[in-house]
């Protein structure tokens, strides 16, 4: 049975967590100024900000990146980590909160159609490097940074295309492209002392989900204006699992597993720019729609059977968030720049985390910066660049209320209480061409 319930967790959580951009920027041109498009119109990488901005692309252009990310929390030490409504004892302990550094990669490109002013393809990738997708629900009592366990280590596909309608306005219609996956078991289970084996049979399935992106431009000469609406990408997987015992026959379990390890918010985006000397200065607001966000945790029902379903004591109260991002690029020449970029990010979880659950995460501040050097390479426009950012939480000091969450006498998981807070840093580094 452990094998079975294995595999079908294992299935559940092939599925696509919120997209490395949204954490990170979509190339270092665009993570170094606070994560947003830095309206050069010959860089692909801003598809995923605004990508309504490729319809001026007369070209093909290409963009590429490597980076790393690396989260230091606070350690989580000295806690209740099983109390009755998780085991049969009592025992204090430690909350891991060392996370497995990532490292991903990106592609961009806009390739414009053959017909005259029809307009370009643009197509932005972003993956986990060597694998396609990579999670981990984290444990479903003890304090986990839900928003940084796995959010971002996954494989999705952004595709538009743009029009331009004037010199100065643009428009473009796509799609943002993730998985999904599920799968069904059962089993017959064979005693000791009986006279044939046991078998079992199972099928899986990983299909694309997609969501749709909207966006629209207005430019001159020295600014512009844009707004990106994305819709919603969430996931409520299911797998369902039976097995009986033969000789006798008996019911041995009948459950189904549910998850959302993945939910990308609805995002609304307005942004500008405008140029002034040497200086081009970027802002951005978004606001995110959080209400129908769920934790990565498992989920176990019974459906009939001697398993005993779940306990949901968490209940998450939650918020829709405007994240404010500024950014600067400081062209020293032609070829060479400077950037820079702050963003503030509040957390989408309301409340002070003193009840039942451990589904943490504290408002954060970005700081970003990076550079750009321009070059000629076989007559061809190459621009290298790299990025570095450095996000800080916001502490909060976590003191468990009383009882445990089942009501009874006794200690919470999280008891006495911990602290919240840290950083992380990320590092990314990539080419573009202009063909």
């Amino acid at each position: 049975m452990r094998n079975l319930i294995a595999f079908l967790v294992t299935f559940c959580c092939l599925s696509a967590q919120a997209n490395y951009a949204e954490f990170f920027g979509s190339h270092p041109s665009t993570s170094g100024i606070g994560n947003q498009a830095n309206t050069n119109i010959y860089d692909p990488a801003n598809n995923y900000y605004v990508p309504a901005l490729m319809a001026f692309s007369d070209t093909i252009t290409f963009a590429t990146s490597a980076g790393s990310v690396s989260t230091d929390f606070e350690p989580i030490s000295n806690i209740t980590i099983k109390n009755s409504t998780n085991s049969t004892t009592t025992e204090v302990g430690n909350a891991s909160t060392d996370y497995d550094s990532f490292f991903g990669a990106t592609v961009h490109a806009t390739l414009p159609l053959g017909y005259k002013g029809a307009g370009p393809i643009s197509v932005s990738v972003f993956t986990p490097l060597g694998k396609v997708i990579e999670t981990n629900s984290g444990d479903a009592a003890l304090p986990e940074y839900v928003m940084y366990r796995s959010r971002y280590r996954r494989t999705l596909i952004h595709l538009n295309y743009a029009h331009k309608l004037t010199d100065q306005f643009a428009f473009s219609l796509g799609t943002h492209v993730g998985f999904q996956a599920g799968a069904n078991a059962s089993t017959n289970l064979s005693l000791n002392g009986t006279g044939f084996g046991s078998s079992g049979g199972a099928k899986s399935e990983v299909k694309p989900a997609l969501a749709g992106i909207f966006s629209t431009i207005y430019r001159e000469k020295n600014w512009s204006a844009y707004f990106t609406f994305q819709q919603e990408m969430k996931s409520n997987l299911e797998a369902k699992a039976g097995g009986q015992i033969n000789d006798p026959t008996a019911a041995l379990f009948q459950i189904t597993i549910e998850s959302m390890i993945y939910y990308d918010p609805h995002i609304l985006r307005f942004g500008s720019s405008f140029e002034i000397g040497n200086f081009t200065f970027l802002g951005s607001l978004e606001y995110q729609l959080w209400e129908n966000y769920k934790t990565p945790v498992i989920r176990v029902k019974d459906r009939g059977g001697v398993v005993k379903p779940s306990d949901d004591y968490e209940k998450l109260k939650l918020r829709n968030i405007p994240v404010l991002k500024v950014g600067s690029i400081l062209s020293i020449t032609d070829r060479f720049s400077l950037l820079g970029g702050l963003s503030y990010k509040p957390t989408p979880i309301e409340g002070n985390f003193v009840g039942a659950g451990n589904s943490i995460d504290s408002n954060s501040l970005i700081l970003t910066g990076g550079a750009r050097l321009g070059m000629r390479i076989f007559g061809k426009d190459v621009d290298l660049s790299g990025g570095i950012q450095y996000h800080k939480l916001e502490e909060v000091n976590v003191v468990k209320t009383s009882n445990q969450e089942n009501g009874n006498s006794g200690s919470k998981i999280g008891a006495p209480g911990y602290k919240v807070g840290g950083s992380v840093i990320a590092a990314s580094g990539g080419l573009r061409i202009k063909f």
